[in-house]
């Protein structure tokens, strides 16, 4: 009987490159090296299905049954990225098209309309074949749909049948023409429609804001579909794990998206400058779903295709770039890829081998990571990631912000990011990254900075009983200024702030010279950036005022705080320095009564963990500077068997598994 337990430590493999003999080859250095998991077939229609209705599947049960025997698992995914040529000639209208009316040509992959009603007919029918294939096969540990899944070129297809996709959404959304009309304000400029099907695709316009939120909208849930119809095929023949690589890069709802599916799954390629920037989808992967989340590519060195833009990584940076996942919650991590394509596109992308066979540099810290792996594995398996902070982020509110900006070219990812993200790690602090979807009830303190629309679900009527109840909750610049539809209320500025507080907003607008100064009570200097929000002073609950700028808004306050029944509401107006969001932090960990810092670094991700009989904390230092971890109780080094206590140093790109010693 097969049998693999987490942690994986894994590699994409593509045997459709290899013949028989390199395939054995490359079986014995996996488990020379420690790969314990490989994930195949996702890129190969062509080899599963030459023609239209003819499948071969035996040389992929051939190499399942290799690694069966070897004992590696394996995640078979769905070829749906990358029809093959018979199928785009026999229907040339399931290529993308572009905003300009250019097709898409047959190309690498990602290449059709997942709306296209032909290509969903092919695609059910591959996924069902490989189902039926391998649906019972105990080595297959997981499933994976389609490779990285993304609206089209980040604007979208334009074709006729995501036109008839989105008509129907805006149908479903709105009831009646007149309806959105009334509700997008679309008499303005004459816009208002007789009929949906008069409603243009947003293209070669002045855009409408709110249309192109909608068509943005509408173009995500067409992915959401495409992925559930494969998940509820699959389903019907394995039990298997199924899920759907991502890269959180555009405004899909993942929420939606993983509702159909077991694993959350997800990708990246961050590098020694911005490799702290995974960490917070990392932390947004652990909320999707009731269990551990896969890793399912990274690169081991660098990336590319037929050029690299990138470099040689420092000593460390692979094997803790390895051990990032499961610091945060997840039980796997893949390599994309195990040995480099010998011809293709991708020529000089890294891997664990080289297309010769060969190691690549960073090979000795895959081999490390899957040794330590090993030692830690209990105490992986057996705890969770333990926090009571969370951090709101929103598809909805980046779709607002890619139709409506607010300012200038502002990036509501990038500044969620640099000016809150940031500071809470380099902290030492663990966040969870949730939705809107999320429930608030396990956390003491929750930040909702540049929540546009706070119109989602029942989250207005959460938060203000989060609030009621005890918490602590840090809201704006730019929360709540937008309803639904991305549309501003005609009464107020915020929707539910100056109800629930006794904020008294006065003023709004951008500073890109940075010309407003402000100072917190005792005089120091604040820096506030991009946009404000002033507030009619409270002496009792003013942190911070304007001292200068335009003499309609000095003294007026650009942060407050308010007791709200058993909790506290902090009213934030513009985007901070990392010093002043550090400030408030502290501030709001002094009052809920938590440590102001546990670490510090560039940054040192601390992870606290707990599970049924044990609990410590998991630190790895990522930015290659070394780092302190302010121990507070006497710990076992899982990883070297050492005894630590008090304040721990951490070595650049050091990985630390440390169980309290009480728990032995």
């Amino acid at each position: 009987m097969f049998t693999l337990k987490p942690p994986y430590l894994g590699a994409a493999y593509y045997p459709e490159d290899w013949d028989e003999r390199e395939i054995d080859k490359d079986i014995e250095k996996m488990l020379a090296i420690g790969i314990n998991v490989a994930r195949i077939g996702e890129f190969a229609w062509r080899k599963m299905e030459p023609e239209d209705g003819v499948f071969d599947f035996s040389w992929l049960h051939n190499v399942v049954d290799k690694l069966k025997s070897a004992g590696i698992g394996v995640i078979i995914g769905t070829p749906t990225a990358t029809p093959p040529v018979w199928l785009t000639k026999k229907y040339p209208d399931m290529l993308v098209e572009y905003k300009s009316g250019r097709r898409m040509q047959h190309s690498g992959r990602r290449h059709a309309c997942s709306n296209h009603p032909e290509y969903l007919k092919y695609c059910a029918r591959i996924a069902e074949k490989l189902a039926q294939e391998f649906g019972k096969e105990e080595a297959v540990i997981g499933w994976q749909i389609d490779n990285e899944i993304y609206i089209p070129n980040n604007e979208g297809c334009y074709c006729e049948n995501c036109a008839e996709k989105y008509r129907e959404h805006l149908k479903n959304k709105f009831g009646t023409v007149e309806e959105m009309n009334r509700r997008l304000n679309l008499n303005l400029f004459s816009q208002a429609y007789y009929s949906f099907t008069e409603v243009p695709l947003p293209r070669d316009t002045w855009e409408n804001p709110h249309l192109k939120q909608e068509y943005l909208i509408s173009q995500g849930q067409a992915n959401i579909d495409f992925v559930a119809m494969q998940a509820n095929i699959i389903k019907r023949y394995t039990n298997a794990p199924v899920g759907t690589d991502i890269i959180p890069m555009d405004g899909i709802d993942y929420r939606k998206m993983n509702a159909a599916l077991d694993v959350a799954q997800f990708n990246h390629y961050n590098t020694p400058g911005d490799l702290w920037e995974c960490c917070l989808w990392l932390d947004y992967m652990r909320t999707l779903k009731d269990r551990p989340f896969w890793n399912t590519e990274t690169a081991t060195c660098f990336s590319g295709s037929t050029g690299t833009s990138g470099s040689i990584k420092p000593d460390g940076f692979c094997y803790a770039n390895s051990w990032l996942p499961l610091v945060l919650g997840g039980e796997a991590t893949m390599y994309w890829l195990w040995r480099t394509h010998w011809a293709g596109h991708e020529l000089v992308h890294g891997s664990v081998l080289d297309s010769s066979g060969r190691p690549m540099y960073s090979t000795e810290e895959v081999k490390a990571a899957a040794r330590d792996f090993k030692k830690c594995a209990d105490f992986i398996n057996n705890t969770k990631v333990d926090t009571d902070i969370a951090l709101h982020f929103s598809s909805l509110c980046y779709n607002m912000f890619e139709t409506q900006p607010v300012v200038g070219d502002f990036r509501y990812d990038r500044a969620l990011k640099d000016h809150f993200y940031k500071p809470l790690i380099d902290m030492g602090l663990r966040p969870d990254v949730i939705d809107a979807g999320a429930d608030l009830e396990k956390y003491k303190i929750v930040f909702s900075p540049l929540m546009l629309t706070l119109d989602q679900g029942d989250l207005r009527a959460r938060i203000k009983s989060f609030v009621e109840n005890g918490g602590i909750w840090v809201t704006g610049p730019m929360t709540d200024i937008r309803t639904k539809d991305g549309t501003r209320f005609t009464d107020r500025l915020h929707g539910m702030l100056e109800e629930l507080t006794p904020a008294v907003f006065k003023y709004w607008f951008p500073d890109k010279e940075k010309r407003v100064k402000a100072a917190w009570g005792g005089g120091e200097e604040f820096g506030g950036n991009t946009y404000y929000e002033i507030f009619e002073p409270n002496a009792t609950a003013d942190l911070v005022k304007v001292t200068a700028g335009h003499k309609q808004i000095v003294g007026g306050a650009v942060l407050q705080c308010f007791s709200v029944g058993k909790g506290f509401v902090y009213v934030l107006g513009t985007l901070p320095d990392k010093k002043d969001t550090e400030k408030i932090i502290a501030e709001v960990l002094k009052k809920a009564g938590a440590s102001a810092r546990r670490a510090k670094g560039e940054p040192v991700i601390v992870s606290p963990r707990k599970g049924k009989n044990t609990s410590g904390v998991i630190l790895a230092e990522i930015g290659g500077k070394g780092g302190t971890f302010y121990g507070d109780t006497v710990y076992k080094d899982l990883i070297s068997g050492k005894i630590l206590r008090g304040d721990i140093e951490l070595e650049p790109y050091q990985v630390l598994v440390l169980e309290k010693a009480e728990n032995k």
